[in-house]
């Protein structure tokens, strides 16, 4: 007698387990990159000499304030707290850039409690779109991407919400008032979300409670749209419309999408192309982009804009997965585990190009005396105006030369490195070669 066996199920107590040890291997990536300062790409060598002269946070944008107090408190504190060595101060940097993962990630393994493989998703969504912004990894964008999904979890969860998960809820929507101008996206989400579960409530406590939490989203929404429409910098909002095109351009995003898009479809109608394809498409353009020594740094900015794009795509396919009764068998859960540690070394392959853009900075730093043209060393340059910057926070402390900028007669500078210096009170060996400011 042949015994046919049908495909063999994850008990939850696996699946949660599995999720644990993927989001270990997302962090460890991340923290390699830490290793290498990834936190001082793009302005984020600015953000770590504004702290540490003012010991409060950047105050970029009102419309951001949420998360920079989310990803900035462990610096903004040591500070304060009189911590004085640069290598420390690093750690807290990247711990505080590291706060919102471990945080989501918790709230949403106890939001997903009785349905665990939605999870999964997010985990996706980590690899996809937060991993592709390398150079920005500090961005208020991410933190956007990272708190939606606990909030999005308790929304779509198919019975009523308890006290504490309403608390939970809410304490996460006033965050998501402020971390990001597309938080419109979510925010409407959201907004028909809840007000759809107050509207079906017949319990008093439920009803008005979603009535409470699809205000705080409705309010987030009327946020965004006055920072969309009265801008603080009007040049940002049409960089933002061109970044939506060169986001494209970006391999992550689309190893992540296309996975869990032909993944799913495929399941739906019982397509064994699709799910064929689903591995074939991620491979290839993983394998493509593995020869890239690293991803450019306009490309990985541009991805603030999947925020707009992609993430809400990831999201109605979560939501559509959890009205189903798809379970998540063993060879499932094998390729999204293989899909996540996949992108999670991509990642790191892709650090190489910023590697050798620190070492080599680093060596100018060490032989040469007073100002340096860039022009002298192959107009060395990475983010276009961070150059003085660089050259104070990998100083170690003793700042015997500064690079500047390509640009640095008519280009824009957040200081005067000819008559100024930044992080001056942390500094064992102050530039001697500073310039006399003008009287004016």
């Amino acid at each position: 007698m042949n015994v046919i066996s049908g495909p063999v199920l994850l008990s939850p107590l696996r699946i949660r387990g599995l999720s644990i040890a993927l989001f270990t291997v997302i962090s460890a990536a991340l923290w390699i990159g830490f290793s290498a300062d990834t936190y001082f790409a793009s302005d984020g060598s600015f953000y770590f000499a504004i702290i540490l002269d003012n010991a409060t946070f950047t105050h970029v944008s009102p419309s951001r304030a949420h998360a920079e107090y989310l990803t900035q408190w462990p610096l903004v504190l040591a500070v304060r707290s009189g911590v004085t060595d640069l290598n420390a101060l690093e750690i807290f940097f990247g711990l505080g850039v590291w706060c919102p993962w471990i945080l989501s990630f918790a709230i949403s393994l106890y939001a997903t409690r009785e349905r665990p493989a939605l999870i999964f998703f997010f985990l996706i969504s980590m690899v996809s779109l937060n991993l592709s912004s390398w150079c920005l990894i500090y961005g208020e964008h991410l933190t956007l991407l990272l708190l939606v999904w606990p909030i999005f979890y308790f929304g779509i969860m198919r019975r009523r919400l308890t006290f504490l998960e309403q608390l939970l809820t809410a304490l996460l929507l006033v965050a998501h008032l402020k971390l990001y101008e597309t938080a419109l996206v979510s925010g409407v989400i959201f907004t028909f979300i809840f007000a759809f579960r107050s509207w079906l409530e017949k319990n008093p406590r439920e009803r008005w409670g979603s009535g409470v939490l699809a205000g705080l989203a409705l309010a987030s929404v009327v946020i965004a749209v006055t920072w969309i429409l009265f801008p603080r910098d009007l040049e940002n909002r049409g960089h933002f419309l061109g970044a939506i095109v060169a986001s494209l351009a970006h391999p992550y995003p689309w190893i992540g999408l296309s996975y869990v898009t032909l993944n799913m479809v495929g399941i739906m109608f019982s397509s064994s192309r699709l799910r064929l394809a689903a591995w074939i498409v991620p491979l290839v353009i993983g394998g493509i982009s593995l020869l890239s020594p690293g991803i450019m740094g306009g490309i990985s900015f541009s991805t603030r804009t999947l925020t707009l794009t992609a993430l809400p795509l990831l999201m109605l396919i979560t939501f559509l997965f959890s009205l189903s009764r798809l379970k998540l068998t063993k060879d499932l859960a094998i390729s999204v585990s293989l899909i996540v540690v996949g992108l999670s070394l991509l990642y790191v392959r892709h650090l190489q190009s910023w590697v050798t853009f620190k070492g080599e900075f680093q060596g100018i730093l060490k032989e040469e005396k007073g100002f340096v043209d860039p022009a002298d060393h192959g107009d060395i340059d990475h983010w276009g105006w961070t150059n003085p910057l660089l050259s104070y926070v990998w100083a170690e402390g003793q700042v015997k030369s500064v690079i500047l900028n390509r640009n640095f007669e008519d280009g824009y500078e957040p200081f005067d490195p000819f008559t100024e210096m930044v992080m001056e009170k942390y500094l064992d060996e102050k530039p001697s070669f500073l310039r006399e400011k003008e009287e004016e």
